[in-house]
């Protein structure tokens, strides 16, 4: 019988508060299960997301009947949502951790994530086929937000002298400080290096422009090398621009010219600012323009009944992704993003 992990342990991995050495031990666990019949291989797409989100509602309603015992006058219709929302996440990844994940790293399907072992490093392959922003932790508990059909790619650990990513699309990043293990990120056109910072990247095939744009912390950027001696070097170069706050670093591929540029201040990194919002039994026609004004959305609805909603939420130290699953998982509705343009269904 396998030794089992410790609720606290992981509790700190879902934190992002592990050291390298609990990071091991709770991977070395988890992949103890390998080999074992999952009981949901054979299942379909659409099934494992029923199971997953039945997994969690079922935990929101344990968590609801408890603060109904506790409070019977709350108005019929408001769903509460306050910090217990952290709580309820961390609860449903830890109980979903043997069920979806083990669906994620056992398929092949690259839709949503690859496994390919790489001499002896594992690689992790990741597409965002979803309408959604879609989170991924990286080994050093480094948070990267995955736009729809955004891909990245990397190992289950990283290099002792760096830690490089691949990506295409638009990805923002929240890197965690290591100066001693620069970050680096390679997409099409740019190399991107990272010292623990937060900023957006955009470099996709269909598109003639790539950018970084800083949130916060600074990064350097240099045109992507080629041909034979197209290695990517950890240090900083003479060939590299540094953009700081309120810039970005903007490469066009037809002139094959790389610029620096002050960002506007409803630029796309707007959505990641993180903020503290308090919504006291709104209806969402009400919620709805003060998210647009604070992270320079447009929401629409697809259902008028959408608006008569109501919500009762604390949104401390969110960002528009998190405010989005927020409101996605507590109100049972769906969304779709387009650049600026969201629309909850």
């Amino acid at each position: 019988m396998k030794e089992p992990i410790r609720i606290d342990l992981l509790e700190k991995y879902i934190k992002g508060d592990c050291t390298e050495a609990e990071i091991a031990l709770i991977k070395q666990w988890y992949l103890s299960f390998e080999h074992e019949d999952d009981h949901v291989s054979a299942l379909s797409s659409a099934r494992e997301k029923e199971l997953e989100e039945q997994i969690y509602f079922n935990i929101i309603a344990n968590l609801d009947l408890a603060d109904a015992q506790s409070d019977t006058e709350k108005p019929a219709n408001v769903i509460a949502f306050r910090k217990w929302y952290a709580i309820a996440a961390a609860a449903v990844v830890v109980l979903t951790l043997s069920v979806v994940a083990v669906i994620y790293t056992k398929k092949t399907d690259t839709q949503q994530l690859a496994v390919s072992p790489v001499n002896d490093v594992r690689l992790f392959n990741v597409t965002n086929s979803t309408p959604h922003i879609y989170k991924v932790t990286l080994p050093d508990s480094s948070s990267v937000w995955l736009h729809p059909s955004a891909k990245i790619s990397y190992p289950d650990v990283f290099a002792a002298g760096s830690r490089q990513v691949t990506i295409s699309g638009v990805c923002f990043f929240e890197v965690t400080k290591n100066p001693k293990r620069p970050f680096i990120i390679s997409s099409r056109s740019l190399v991107t290096k990272v010292w623990g910072t937060s900023f957006l990247v955009r470099d996709d095939e269909r598109s003639n422009v790539a950018d970084v744009s800083v949130l916060t912390g600074k990064v350097s950027v240099s045109v992507k090398p080629v041909g034979k001696n197209s290695g990517i070097s950890a240090k900083l170069t003479k060939d590299e621009v540094m953009i700081y706050p309120h810039q970005k670093a903007v490469y066009l591929n037809d002139k094959h010219t790389l610029t620096s540029q002050v960002v506007e201040e409803g630029a796309a990194v707007k959505q990641y600012r993180r903020v503290h919002l308090v919504f006291d039994n709104k209806p969402l026609c009400n919620i709805i323009p003060v998210l647009d004004s604070a992270f320079n959305v447009n929401i629409s609805v697809s259902n008028e009944k959408l608006n008569h909603y109501i919500l009762n939420a604390d949104f401390e130290g969110f960002n528009l992704p998190d405010v989005l699953d927020a409101i996605k998982k507590s109100l049972n509705v769906d969304y779709t993003i387009e650049n600026n343009h969201i629309e909850l269904k």
